[in-house]
């Protein structure tokens, strides 16, 4: 088998970031040569590695699960701002809606936080790891808008509302893009929010989850994970105990654990 050379790689990263599927995204190259490193690791061919590397990417970057045309969202947002926080707040309802991860939240939000909150108390800084839509959620949270709230996706475009957003909201804008597996967060907080992407990180590197929740500079990790699979068909709640379990076995470290409505909560504290 013809060896893979480091012009090979970056020949593939290329076809894949200037692909149409995702070039508009302004992901990290360091990301896709990863993907393309770990097949080729395994013993696959050129186009074998590429083909699974695709395939892999689709499920780290959840296409499935929506996306609004964010330039068109930027006017509406502007549109929205000068309605004052009401006009905020219906925005964020509306772009909340458009991913079916934050739209499984939206009926029951508050109390979502609230038992988070009520739990390891008012945090003053977040890091909001993998975030995708979950900070549009920042008015229903019930913090001040002095909260230091730092969000990390893949997603340029995502990375760019998210900031317009704090902008408009009164807040810093804290957003950035960041693969925070490659690179983990190392801005201190008092907490991290890791919301229903600990089992696609383990698709993407078993037990990736134990280095890299070590590595966070916050003494509070809030995990959470569906209790369910997407089609409601079959129950996962003790596979995603077993995964939050390995992942910290022999730490020290303490779990408690919640639900709100299918969301499986897990406060992790090291």
């Amino acid at each position: 088998m013809k060896r893979i050379s480091e012009t090979d790689i970056d020949q593939m990263t290329e076809r894949v970031l200037s692909s149409r599927k995702y070039a508009a995204m302004d992901l990290p190259a360091e990301t896709v040569r990863d993907l393309i490193r770990q097949e080729i690791s395994v013993g696959r061919s050129g186009k074998e590695a590429e083909k699974s590397m695709r395939e892999k990417l689709h499920q780290i970057i959840a296409p499935y699960l929506g996306d609004p045309d964010y330039a068109a969202e930027e006017l509406r947002l502007a549109e929205a701002a000068a309605q004052g926080e009401e006009g905020l707040r219906e925005w964020c309802l509306r772009i909340l809606s458009v991913h079916t991860s934050s739209k499984e939240r939206i009926p029951h939000m508050e109390a979502f936080y609230q038992a988070i909150f009520t739990r390891i108390g008012m945090p003053e800084s977040i890091l909001d790891l993998a975030c995708a839509f979950n900070p549009f959620a920042f008015p229903w949270m019930g913090l001040p808008k002095s909260t230091a709230y730092h969000a990390y996706d893949l997603h340029t475009p995502r990375v760019h509302l998210l900031n317009s957003f704090f902008k408009a909201y009164g807040m810093e804008p804290l957003a950035e893009t960041k693969d925070i597996l490659l690179n983990p967060p190392s801005t201190e907080a008092d907490a991290a929010f890791f919301f229903k992407e600990a089992h696609r990180f383990e698709s993407r590197k078993k037990g990736c989850n134990r280095n890299f929740w070590i590595s966070l500079p916050v003494k509070t990790i809030v995990v959470t994970l569906p209790a369910e699979n997407l089609t409601g068909q079959h129950q996962m709640r003790d596979r995603q105990r077993s995964l939050v379990s390995k992942n910290i076995e022999g730490l020290g470290w303490t779990v408690e654990e919640t639900e709100i409505a299918g969301e499986m909560i897990f406060i992790i504290r090291k």
